[in-house]
């Protein structure tokens, strides 16, 4: 400590000295200054220069905190946590909080894990929280479980932070045990929710047990009234869930408020396209928000809401993990530092590479002895005539779905897609154990006319979810996951036309962010060629078995009626 205070009073020469316009997040203001680096902290902030070993001048250029993205699914991106790391720093992202609830549905304990320790090959600030609704409800087939036991464990991890997203928020308003044991086990610690349209004394009893966040929020009276009661609101902008335009309001001069812009699930194609946080940025601030303020809520707020005490300003004694970008429009860095080093320059990553072993493959896809007529979708009584069904409808930009009726024709008792009217059938088999069940219904807004889609990124439990025109194609794309051991497929006439195969549980590739993007813009090609209306069909088709966000969904037990979590009829009559 002592060298640390000779290096900010000038007896003894820092590190390195950062020189330009310094970003203040405390007292929002800009000024002319300079940065003290010394063993990887800030130790000297302040409008005289000092003697360094090193000293970096950006005089027009902007000098701010890295940023900080509270809430992520890094499985979404499809890239193993390293590899997710070195797509992210270079936007200028210094530390995540991720959940990682996508592969303790699939791997429980171990799943966990392996995000940790792979986690531990890059210099980016990877937090975690323990996944709180593994599984999230009684109905979907999850490969793991985390229990009391597993959070238990997991709270002797250095870099657990506490509970994550409380989805199950029925669960505590009905008084479940299971999921108040969970939060109690976590009491002290963060515990962040999950409570789509949540209002008036269900909310207050959802605040009442600790839940202090919440990213699912719908309209931007809910998250007044949300943040009235002392929550966080996280506004995120993610591959296909988009808030900022619908909830940025929210925000007033000075962002005095509890909310922070996040991304929750984003695919490796548009993190190198548009970018990660340094995106969100760009949006709100297109949308008429202050760029101070912006910073803020991607430095400041979730430092403070996280208890990270390093982290989230330039001051004495945080980290020295620092973003120097040319403008306050794009946020787009050109330099990267943390813990006081160069880990980015010009958008190209400098850290240190531990190439991942690419041969990595965990977890495994078991269908049983699923068949063809399995897919079908019978009436139990009716042979010939028209019968009304339920039908998943596709909301733009939103994981939230409607609930249509449609009358469609039945033909010896069976009902097939309406490729004129966009109604196609979605199906979901249970793979992790193997027990031959499918959930079969139908959906409208993919919009082809042609061939078939399957995945096992399918939230929450990550079981196979499939899209077609026609059974033969349907089937076949579910044999080819297994085949592959999990992936993203597309059939057409019973051939292959693409796939990226991810090993890793299902759910991620032993790839980089560029080999990745490659394969997705093949994958979003090739479904285009086949109809496809949706710019990211399979992260669109992922949320449409996700049971606790309203209104209908699909698992392997069936069609779900999300706000009574229960199992509904295709059939309504």
């Amino acid at each position: 400590m002592k060298n640390l205070i000779d290096a900010c009073l000038g007896i003894s020469p820092l590190d390195m000295v950062i020189s330009g316009q310094i970003v203040d997040v405390y007292g929002g203001i800009i000024f002319d200054g300079y940065v003290g680096i010394k063993d990887g902290l800030i130790v000297y902030v302040g409008s005289k220069p000092k003697l360094a070993r090193e000293n970096l001048d950006f005089k027009s250029k902007y000098i701010l905190p890295a940023y900080i993205d509270g809430h992520v699914h890094v499985e979404s991106s499809l890239m193993r946590p390293s590899a997710f790391a070195r797509a992210v720093i270079p936007h200028g992202t210094g530390c995540v909080i991720a959940d990682p609830h996508e592969i303790a549905n699939v791997m429980g304990l171990d799943g966990i894990k392996f995000m940790i320790e792979d986690a531990k090959m890059t210099p980016l600030k990877f937090y975690f929280m323990i996944p709180s609704s593994v599984p999230s409800t009684n109905l979907e087939t999850t490969g793991g479980k985390i229990g009391l036991d597993e959070i238990r464990a997991l709270k002797s991890f250095r870099n657990i932070l506490g509970l994550g997203e409380v989805m199950n928020y029925r669960g505590v308003i009905d008084k479940d045990e299971a999921i108040l044991e969970k939060i109690e086990a976590c009491r002290g610690m963060i515990i962040d929710g999950h409570a789509p349209g949540l209002r008036g004394d269900e909310l207050c009893a959802y605040i009442l047990v600790g839940v202090g966040s919440d990213h699912e929020v719908i309209s931007l009276d809910e998250a007044r009234e949300k943040i009235s009661l002392g929550m966080w609101i996280m506004i995120r902008e993610g591959s296909t869930a988009k808030a900022i335009s619908r909830l940025i309001k929210v925000v007033s001069k000075g962002c005095p408020e509890r909310v922070m812009l996040v991304t929750d699930d984003r695919h490796a194609d548009d993190i190198l396209r548009e970018g990660h946080i340094d995106y969100c940025l760009r949006r709100v601030v297109e949308e008429g928000l202050d760029p101070v303020d912006a910073i803020r809520m991607v430095t400041l707020k979730p430092a403070e809401y996280f208890k990270l005490s390093n982290l989230g300003s330039l001051s004495p004694g945080k980290s020295a993990d620092i973003a120097i970008i040319n403008n306050l429009r794009d946020f787009r860095p050109e330099l990267v530092l943390i813990n006081g080093r160069v880990v980015a320059k010009d958008g190209k990553y400098l850290g240190a590479v531990e190439k991942p072993d690419k041969s990595v493959a965990i977890g495994s896809v078991n269908i049983g002895g699923l068949r063809i007529g399995d897919l079908a979708i019978r009436h139990p009584s009716v042979e010939y005539g028209r019968v009304t069904v339920r039908v998943i409808g596709l909301i733009r930009d939103q994981i939230l779905t409607d609930e249509i009726h449609c009358e469609m024709a039945i033909v010896d008792g069976e009902v097939k897609p309406d490729l004129d009217r966009d109604i196609l059938k979605i199906c979901v088999v249970e793979r992790h154990r193997g027990s031959g069940r499918v959930g079969r219904g139908f959906v409208t807004g993919f919009g082809l006319k042609g061939g078939a889609i399957a995945s096992t990124f399918a939230h929450d439990s990550h079981n196979i979810i499939a899209v077609g025109t026609n059974d033969s194609d349907l089937y076949r794309a579910i044999l080819r996951i297994k085949e592959i051991n999990g992936g993203l497929v597309i059939v057409n006439g019973g051939k292959i036309f693409e796939e990226l195969p991810l090993p890793i549980a299902g759910l991620m590739a032993n790839l980089e962010a560029e080999e990745i993007a490659e394969k997705i813009r093949a994958l979003e090609i090739a479904a285009s060629n086949l109809g496809c209306k949706i710019k990211n069909p399979f992260m669109a088709m992922s949320f449409l078995s996700l049971p606790v966000v309203p209104k209908l969904k699909i698992t392997d037990y069936g069609l779900i009626d999300a706000e009574s979590l229960r199992v509904v009829s295709v059939f309504v009559d």
